[in-house]
């Protein structure tokens, strides 16, 4: 069975440990949430999953995916891991795009640098891509530049972008944040549709609605550590650790999206 293994995982910068002994254990195809306040660890965690390695940092314990160690990937076998078996969403939107191109040439530049195939099968597939994500007019859309998109007509954007990919494993940090609540229904309904389809999802958030929805495996996560974990269900409805009920029972929204980890 193919899984995603974080063996005794631990990052430290100094004499500050940002990652402490993390262990997860998740097969391939099966949905993990990842929540905490800020500053807790989860973003330097999901990023450790794709080879952004903090600098300076001391490094210990093994990431293993599909039986890969990726803590000892050459920066070229991540360039080839990354976009065709492991994809990630920034939180912030305008992080992804260049300014000064138009999104077409984002959708061009991602896609045929994983895949072999003629601009116009790629466009087509971009076209298909934002009317899966509920974008209108998507023509128009890839002749616009992102400063004249909205946070949320960006925010699925990059989702599109990442679905023709076609990757095993999607990695999104605070999907719905910047969205409305029709279209954050749509978002949820596409994650769904895309675990059904055997992907396999680790998603950091702070919307609850979206964990009860997506399902799976929950890590709470708190100034590095595990605190609890659990199925999400029984996290969310009966937290056990004090920080956990806090943050699920109290909900603190400001604290939890304001600022960033």
């Amino acid at each position: 069975m193919e899984k995603l293994v974080v063996d005794a995982l631990s990052v430290q910068i100094g004499d500050t440990v940002l990652l402490n002994h993390i262990d997860i254990d998740l097969t391939i195809g099966k949905s993990l949430i990842i929540i905490g306040e800020s500053g807790s660890g989860k973003t330097l965690l999901t990023k450790m999953i794709i080879g952004q390695v903090p600098k300076q940092a001391i490094i210990s314990g093994k990431i293993l995916y599909k039986g890969l160690s990726l803590l000892d990937l050459s920066k070229k076998e991540w360039q080839v891991l990354r976009g065709t078996q492991i994809a990630y969403m920034v939180q912030n939107p305008m992080a992804m795009f260049n300014p000064f191109q138009k999104i077409k040439v984002h959708f061009l530049e991602t896609i045929l640098s994983h895949d072999k195939m003629s601009k116009e099968a790629c466009l087509d597939k971009a076209i298909q891509a934002m009317k899966d994500v509920r974008l209108g007019h998507p023509q128009d859309v890839l002749e616009k530049y992102p400063f004249e998109l909205s946070g949320g007509m960006l925010q699925r954007v990059m989702l599109a972008i990442l679905l023709c990919l076609n990757t095993d494993t999607i990695i999104l940090d605070e999907p719905t944040s910047a969205l409305d609540a029709y279209n954050r229904d749509n978002i949820v309904r596409l994650l769904k549709m895309l675990l059904e389809k055997g992907k396999t999802l680790i998603t950091v958030t702070h919307d609850y609605d979206l964990a009860h929805a997506l399902g799976g495996e929950m890590l709470v996560m708190y100034k590095g550590d595990i605190v609890e974990r659990g199925f999400v269900e029984d996290v969310l409805e009966n937290p056990q650790h004090p920080y956990t009920q806090e943050l699920v029972l109290g909900n603190p929204y400001e604290r939890l999206v304001n600022e960033h980890d």
